[in-house]
Formats: C-alpha cells, structure tokens, sequence
C-alpha cells in the first residue's frame, strides 16, 4: 500500500507526465480536432454537391460507372451514403476514391491530405501503422495512470475542487487550474485512455484469449465478437447493389444506411454487406448482408446481440463522440481541449518548480504553439500545393522549436500572434480558394472556429502585452 502514498504517487504522476508530455499533448491535440474530421473533410473540398438522399438506382449508376472507369483488380467496393454524416455520395475500391451526384455521375477524386495527415497524427503519430498504435495505445494506458496517480498524489483534490487561487506568480492559479480540469473531467479521461488502449492492444488481447480459451485459434475468438462472413458458393458476376439496396427499404428496418461494402469482389464468396445506423444504440451500425444477386443473407446480430459483443462494437463511436449530433461533439472537443490543457499545464508547473530554465521553457513554448501553427500552416499550404501534409507539419514543428530556443526574446506574446496569423492567413486562402462556399454548409464550421480562434488569441496577445509593459 505505500505505493499508493501520496509522495511515491505524486513522483510517479509527474515524471510519466514529464517524458512522454511532448506525446501526450500531440495525441491529445489532434484527438480534439478530430471530433470534427468529417466537417474537416467537407472543408478542404468545400465545393462539392451535397445533398441527404439518394436513390439505389444512382447508387447502382454510380457504382457501375466507377467499375467501368477502374476495372483494375480489388478486394471490395465501397459505397458512402449522404446519411453518414457527410453529406455526399462516394464510390470507391481499395485504391481510388470518387465523388457522385445525385443522380450517380462520378465527380472528382477525394482529396483530403490535412484531414488525413491529422488522423492519422491521432492513430499513429506517423509512425509506422502497427508500432504507432501500439505507441498510442500506450499513451492511453498511460493518461489512465496519470488520473489514478493523480488521485493520489492530491489528496485535497476533491475538497479543492472549486478552488482556484489568482494572482502572485500565477504558479497556484496554474496548480488549482490543472487540478480542476484533472478532477472535472477525470471520468471522460479515463474513458478516452481505456478506449484508446484497447484500439492498439486488442490484437494482444485477441491472442491471449485465444490462447486460453480457444487453443490459440484466433478466428475462433474473432467470430465471437465480430459475425463471421457467409460461405457462399455462387456464379462469378457483378454484384447487383440496386437490387440489394432496394430489398433493404422494403425490410423498413427504421435504420439508415451509412455506407456499403461489397466484400471478396470477383470470387465466388463475393457479398454485399449494408452497415445501417441503430437509432437510441451505441453500436456502430446493424449490418446487413446480402449476395451477389441481392438476395437476403441475415444481419451481424449486433442490434440485438450480447452486451459484450455490442460493448466492443460501441468503442469507436464512444472513444470519438460519432453520437448524438453537435452537442456531443461540442461536448468531446471542449472536454478534448481540457485534457490537452492538462499536458500544456503540467508541464508549465513542473518548469516553474526547475525556475524555468530559460532554453527548455522556450523549447515547450515552441512545440506547444509550434504545433498550433504549423497545423494552420500545413492547412493553408496543402489547399494549393501537392506537398506532402508530414513533411510540411514536421517541418515547420520544427522549425518553430529551433527558432523559439535560438530567439531569446521569443515569448508567449509572439507565439499568440504567429498562431492568430497563420489562421488568418489559412482562412483567406480557404476563403480566396472556394470563394462565397467558404462560408457554405460545407465550410462555415471550420471557418467560424478559425475566426474564433484568431479572436481568441487577438485579446490574449493585448492582455500579455500589458502584463509585459507593465512588469519589464
């Protein structure tokens, strides 16, 4: 039990928080802006037809012109439906991606090199896919100590839970403030760090339960939890996605479609697979299969089907807040912004503690505000060169740090500025790019949250250039 001591647990909280903060604060960041990545799709394509419905004969028409255009071998088709919370129609295999009218004729490629670059940030930390999840991953299990050690180590931290102390240094105002958002918010950190750790871990988890329970069979495991495929035996063909989507809106199921797939494309096993939205439950979707021909198959049986299964089938749609429209989003991305405060103040207070060594403190300035700005930057730059989103982000993260450790005078002012002016500069080069559909269905969120932004930053750069006058 001395483990749980409050010295031990406060040293365990602040040296997990001091090596892996730089880490913590890029997951945690892009985490919160990805609660908005479909409207952050929608924006960097803001010229592009929307609507909300579409019929399964242009869906059909699109599909089939799609194939026509790229007959190159694939293991599926997809479809995205306009009720997957982008409001467009898109058709695509494992190697290309086109959007559709209304009415089925194909449009332009997708294009989205930020949005993506920012996932997989939040995935990966663009490293290598399976040793960034796992790192990732990681980083969960971690924010999860943090909270328990964090208990802990404060053990006035639910009596203090309203305190918040102002003025002098500002170090109390920065402690109370981190312990505030740590207390307030704690129940949705550990669940962001629990789902998280599963999302990297669950191939680790597959095979040990495999080992205990199955003999190490793990697609015994697997179709436990996920419906295994049907064993179709069949004539080779195109698969009729008219048909079975027409047989779907008659089954009147009250479940709305968000995307399609056509699975095993040109094998006898081929079938088609409908994932519709559950309304009032968690699960990601209820699926609907279907053959090559359209006939009926069955569902995945997840609308109905143990908890367990409906649980690990809930997690995506838990860990990023894809429920309940705007508000939950809202909600996820100021209690996303509270968690990223968290990284930023802890390790402001930590540096207090050191008397703020002056080329490290500008360092965690530069990488904090650095990011900010070079995400802003690397926006702008990919609406109008083909450059790659990872080298431009890294490249100017980096150039951020070694400028703020090089520049002395480089401080909290400047940094407010460069942040409010590259988002300016983002928001006219969206606004000069698309023109009046800037402001459209497609892009007005992003852009108010920009102008937001660079308002925000606008009032704090006046109020730190009067702290600073006023304390030379």
């Amino acid at each position: 039990m001395s483990l749980f001591a409050r010295q031990p647990a406060l040293n365990a909280h602040r040296w997990m928080g001091i090596f892996l903060g730089g880490l913590l604060f890029l997951v945690c960041l892009s985490g919160t802006l990805v609660v908005f990545n479909q409207e952050f799709e929608r924006w960097e394509q803001a010229d592009i037809p929307e609507f909300n419905t579409v019929s399964p004969a242009a869906v059909g028409s699109a599909i089939d012109e799609f194939v026509a255009r790229y007959p190159q071998p694939t293991e599926h088709y997809h479809v995205v439906f306009p009720s997957s919370g982008i409001p467009r129609l898109v058709v695509e295999n494992d190697h290309k991606a086109l959007f559709a009218t209304q009415s089925g004729e194909l449009l332009e490629s997708e294009h989205f090199p930020w949005s993506k670059m920012l996932v997989d940030m939040h995935y990966y930390l663009h490293l290598p896919s399976t040793w960034g999840l796992l790192v990732v991953s990681a980083l969960g299990a971690i924010i999860c100590a943090l909270v328990v050690s964090g208990f802990f180590a404060h053990k006035r931290i639910v009596k203090d839970a309203f305190k918040w102390r102002r003025g002098g240094t500002g170090q109390p105002g920065r402690i109370d403030l981190h312990n505030r958002f740590g207390v307030w918010a704690s129940p949705f950190h550990m669940m962001i760090g629990i789902t998280g750790t599963y999302f990297g871990l669950a191939g680790i988890l597959l095979t040990v339960v495999a080992q205990l329970d199955t003999q190490g069979d793990r697609e015994a495991v697997m179709d436990k939890i996920f419906t295994p495929e049907p064993v179709l035996e069949q004539p080779l063909g195109t698969p009729d996605i008219t048909k079975a989507l027409r047989r779907f809106n008659a089954m009147e199921t009250g479940h709305q479609p968000i995307f399609l797939t056509v699975h095993d494309v040109g094998t006898p096993q081929q079938f088609i697979e409908i994932y519709a939205q559950v309304p009032n439950q968690l699960i990601y979707s209820e699926n609907y299969r279907f053959d090559s021909e359209g006939k009926f198959l069955g569902t995945g049986g997840y609308e109905n089907g143990p908890w367990g299964k409906k649980l690990i089938y809930s997690l995506y749609r838990l860990h990023f807040g894809d429920f309940a429209g705007w508000p939950v989003k809202l909600l996820y991305f100021v209690l996303g912004l509270m968690l990223t405060a968290l990284c930023v103040s802890g390790m402001d207070v930590w540096l207090e503690k050191q008397g703020r060594p002056a080329r490290l403190n500008r360092l965690w300035q530069g990488f904090v505000w650095g990011s900010v700005s070079a995400l802003a930057m690397t926006a702008a730059i990919t609406l109008f060169v083909e450059l790659s989103a990872y080298v431009a982000f890294w490249g100017l993260l980096l150039l951020a740090c070694a400028m703020s450790t090089a520049w002395v005078n480089m401080n909290r002012y400047y940094w407010l500025v460069i942040s409010a002016v590259s988002c300016l500069v983002l928001l006219m080069l969206h606004m000069a790019k698309y023109g009046g559909q800037a402001w459209s269905q497609a892009g007005w969120p992003v852009n108010s949250l920009l102008v937001a932004f660079i308002l925000w930053c606008g009032w704090n750069a006046y109020q730190q250039r009067k702290l600073d006058t006023s304390n030379p």
